[in-house]
């Protein structure tokens, strides 16, 4: 389910951004703030739910999905702090792939951790431009 929303907001982002790519820009430190505490609140309560159906890991797969959710609206309105989210996102899932023993799933997440870390610095870069 979250690769066809994650299908869907490239869709989007296909054609809502300008036609040379994503024009970045910066959220204020109070939405910050909300989209932290709102982020928290849903892992705190898809975690039970997720534990009611016997997932491996219920914290860090709730907050996988949740932070993966948030990171993909944040990237579709191109807001810089999409690549901090992604960053910390992909790390966590590679930690958890490698407890787990999934080990090329957790060198996928790897690589997606290495990707943000491009992303963040490339939309770092045109923020002072």
């Amino acid at each position: 389910m979250l690769q066809i929303i994650f299908i869907g907001a490239a869709i989007y982002g296909w054609f809502g951004w300008a036609p040379t790519g994503a024009v970045p820009g910066t959220i204020s430190t109070r939405y910050r703030i909300r989209i932290a505490i709102g982020t928290l609140v849903a892992v705190a309560v898809l975690s039970p739910v997720l534990a009611d159906i016997n997932a491996a890991a219920t914290w860090t797969d709730a907050f996988i999905l949740i932070g993966s959710l948030v990171a993909q609206l944040l990237m579709i309105y191109e807001k810089y702090e999409t690549w901090v989210l992604w960053l910390i996102v992909n790390v966590v899932a590679t930690a958890q792939y490698l407890s787990l023993g999934y080990w090329f799933t957790a060198i996928l997440y790897a690589v997606f951790a290495i990707v943000a870390i491009l992303g963040w610095k490339r939309w770092r870069d045109s923020l002072s431009h």
